[in-house]
């Protein structure tokens, strides 16, 4: 252990603290930003019974949940340890973003250090890595937390990896195995992961493995078919349908076949190596515009295609460990590279995987290739500290930007102006700040560039609602309902919409329909059992309210209701108790208890008066 602690921890310390440290320095002051409630954080985090600390039932859902086409159920474990120390307070989840990033900065660092690299150009990789502005929002953002926690389990694998690689099978069993199960948790925390069984198998072409040892091509194999298997179910998880919040990001080819798409993606591959060597005008949301021909960005963006390959071959032939880590960088950019085709063309995050090849070849290129040209460390040296720097400086920038909905989707916005996603985050954030007027007309210019998004749909018929204006808000009502036929939520504010202007038969055909689609919707039931009521069909009221309570989401006014149905009935006793069990759930409005025509039944009973003015 001395030898060890000698050998291995005691000459890095310094440095593993030095990345540590600078890292928190980039990072910390986003501990005062919020959730990004809009952008997935409600469904993960805050709406999300799930994460609410460590339960069977809460591990089962976080297995069998699909959350937007992920299948990440580590990841929402992970929020379950968050909640268990800091219940809701959006510090801690970002903490733990913080100090994973940092984590991963480090063993990024040692593992350049265990394949020999210098000290100065391993921390310069591990420090590009931890502070380039392009993975700030993976580190703000905590939903993206599947990110983090995926190349965490990666880099570990890798290092067992490397362990066991020449080794023979009775010494190598046990870091294999560690290997493999490692490797399952980070496909377990987000479906990228499945491009590390190819980072084995391409370090093994660069680096001269001999087929006898552990771990040959067929040890790989249960790596291969983890991957295959977790790929299938991201895939299932995130077909598209025709039910708006079910299912995940795929849809059909950009450009409507696979040729526009390998078009359009030519152009934002030529942005994302923009990206990694000037990495300014960063959004939360890119607007690359779909080619459905060859254009002058096209014909660009196929010339750095066709320069960035005859590099890839040069650098096979001259340097297989530099090509290792050019061949990375584009290795992790496979998966969101639109093979299968999703809703994001370019993100930011789509750069975190990639980010493991980028910053060491940048390392190399500074530490070793400039160092040996200039014959001194001295001009390397220098000029990796003014790119860490800037590097650090607009990390530090972009931080604030993730402070709340509305900072980030004013500057997403800003930089994306007919971007649909970017318009509504903006609308929904203002919406949430109060400022409906603002609100208004951004969401119905995202129905102007997509007439079919759902979301502004029903915003900007709750905002002529929210105006005593619902007549105006329903045509839009009736627009989601003919897109979207399978929507239940479509039907169930349609059926309110008609329900606020006493068109009462339409409002129950759209709300049993509403229950058609979604037998055990509340909301449906609850409404229902009030329009019911309003028309005095007492048992079909009593049938939905009671419905509602045999959920076990009942609440004062459910109660209040079948209070009054069952004094309608003329069931004194069953109103009564009813009534009691509003008041004990904060039914407050005794005014209305003591006019309502509805109770006139128990009105005249002693026990109503003591019930009314019981204690709350």
């Amino acid at each position: 252990m001395k030898r060890f602690l000698d050998t291995q921890v005691y000459p890095h310390a310094v440095t593993v603290s030095a990345i540590f440290a600078l890292t928190l320095a980039a990072y910390l002051h986003i501990l005062g930003n919020h959730f990004q409630v809009f952008w997935d954080d409600a469904m993960y985090v805050t709406a999300n019974e799930a994460v609410r600390g460590f339960s069977l039932s809460h591990l089962k859902s976080a297995i069998i949940s699909n959350y937007a086409g992920n299948f990440t159920p580590l990841h929402i474990i992970s929020y379950m340890l968050d909640y268990t120390f800091w219940g809701l307070n959006p510090k801690g989840f970002l903490l733990s973003n913080i100090l994973l990033h940092a984590a991963n900065g480090v063993l990024l660092y040692s593992l350049l250090i265990r394949l020999g690299w210098p000290r100065l150009a391993a921390a310069f990789s591990a420090l590009v890595f931890c502070l380039h502005p392009v993975q700030v929002e993976s580190v703000a953002w905590i939903s993206e937390r599947k990110n983090l926690l995926a190349m965490f389990f990666s880099l570990l694998s890798f290092s067992a990896y490397l362990s066991c690689r020449h080794k023979r099978w009775g010494e190598a069993k046990g870091m294999y195995f560690l290997s493999l199960g490692l490797f399952i948790l980070a496909l377990l925390s987000k479906s990228i992961a499945v491009v590390v069984p190819c980072l084995f198998l391409l370090f093994d072409i660069c680096f001269e493995d001999t087929s006898e040892r552990i771990p040959s091509l067929v040890a790989k194999i249960p790596f291969f078919l983890a991957a295959l298997l977790i790929a299938w179910i991201t895939i299932k998880y995130q077909s598209h349908g025709d039910v708006p919040g079910i299912g995940g990001g795929r849809v059909g080819y950009h450009g409507g076949s696979p040729l526009n798409t390998a078009l359009t993606m030519l152009t934002v591959l030529v942005r994302y190596v923009g990206l990694l060597v000037w990495p300014t005008k960063l959004s939360a949301m890119y607007d690359p515009p779909v080619k459905t021909g060859v254009d002058l960005a096209v014909l660009s963006g196929g010339l750095v295609f066709i320069l960035l390959l005859v590099t890839a071959i040069a650098l096979y032939r001259r340097n297989r460990e530099l090509f290792f880590w050019y061949a990375v960088f584009f290795l992790g950019l496979l998966p969101v590279s639109q093979i299968i085709p999703i809703t994001t063309l370019m993100n930011d995050r789509y750069l975190y995987f990639p980010m493991l090849g980028a910053a060491p070849f940048f390392g190399w290129l500074i530490f070793r290739t400039l160092a040996r040209i200039q014959g001194s460390q001295v001009v390397a040296t220098a000029v990796g500290a003014v790119i860490v720097a800037s590097c650090f400086g607009l990390s530090y920038a972009r931080g604030p930007v993730w402070e709340n909905d509305l900072t980030l989707w004013s500057d997403a916005a800003a930089k994306a102006p007919n971007h649909p996603i970017a318009l509504y985050g903006k609308a929904q954030a203002l919406q949430n700040s109060g400022n409906l007027e603002a609100a208004l007309p951004l969401y119905l210019r995202v129905l102007s560039l997509n007439p079919k998004h759902p979301d502004s749909l029903i915003h900007v018929a709750a905002l002529f609602r929210s105006k005593n204006d619902p007549v105006k808000g329903r045509p839009y009502l009736l627009e989601l309902t003919r897109y979207y036929p399978n929507f239940s939520r479509g039907f169930l504010d349609l059926g309110n919409n008609y329900y606020l202007t006493g068109e009462f038969d339409a409002a129950e055909k759209a709300l049993r329909q509403a229950l058609v689609l979604e037998p055990k919707s509340a909301e449906a039931m609850t409404l229902l059992g009030t329009l019911y009521l309003r028309t005095k069909k007492l048992d079909a009221a009593r049938e939905c309210l009671e419905g509602v309570v045999s959920l076990g989401t009942t609440d004062a006014n459910i109660e209040y209701n079948l209070a009054c149905v069952e004094s309608l009935s003329g069931r004194s006793a069953k109103a009564l108790k009813h009534l009691q069990n509003a008041v004990r759930l904060g039914f407050v409005n005794t005014a209305e208890m003591e006019r309502d025509p509805d109770l006139a039944a128990v009105r005249s009973l002693p026990e109503f008066m003591s019930t009314i003015r019981s204690p709350r």
